[in-house]
């Protein structure tokens, strides 16, 4: 994961995790969780555990599946694509009945999936905002985003995305015939 401009001038800790692990390190704190959707859901339960607010700026949407209750079930390696989008977006809607919340988690229909059960009803609590502007930099108490809003937060968390997506649904595109013949000259 790529650390924001002017990381530097932040006085608070920032760690980099690719799981989280109870060592109440954000107890009663206000905690910024800047990563895709996958690396946020695995980080967002826990924290949220602790942390007195949670502000997740989300990078890149997923879709999210949730967990099969079948032991060594392995659904989305083996589902066709179209069945993994709809049970995403089926997810999605069942979960997440605030309709701006549920558009700004719907990834577009090439993104990644990825396996949670509580990533949504987690971000439903009222101490747990979701950002989606861009941010333009960190500032000395926080995280400013390109809108000009300055998130105040305590510290920190990098939530490294390290191949957790299950895999990346793709829907066959129509090239224009000029595309097709800059791919094969390339």
């Amino acid at each position: 994961m790529t650390t924001p401009r002017f990381a530097e001038t932040f006085a608070g800790p920032q760690v980099h995790r690719t799981a989280f692990t109870p060592r109440h390190e954000f107890t009663g704190q206000r905690v910024a969780i800047i990563g895709s959707g996958a690396a946020a859901a695995r980080l967002l339960p826990g924290i949220a555990a602790e942390a007195a607010r949670v502000t997740v700026f989300q990078t890149e949407a997923v879709w999210v599946l949730p967990r099969v209750p079948v032991p060594g079930a392995t659904l989305p390696r083996r589902a066709p694509q179209r069945l993994l989008r709809l049970v995403a977006r089926v997810n999605l809607r069942v979960q997440v009945h605030d309709s701006w919340l549920r558009h700004r988690l719907t990834p577009d229909d090439t993104a990644g999936v990825a396996v949670h059960n509580s990533y949504y009803r987690t971000l439903r609590q009222p101490h747990c905002t979701l950002v989606t502007w861009p941010i333009a930099r960190l500032v000395p108490l926080g995280v400013r985003t390109v809108d000009g809003i300055e998130h105040q937060v305590d510290s920190i968390v990098y939530a490294d995305d390290a191949g957790y997506v299950v895999r990346t649904v793709a829907r066959p595109r129509r090239l224009h015939p000029s595309a097709e013949l800059v791919k094969e000259i390339a």
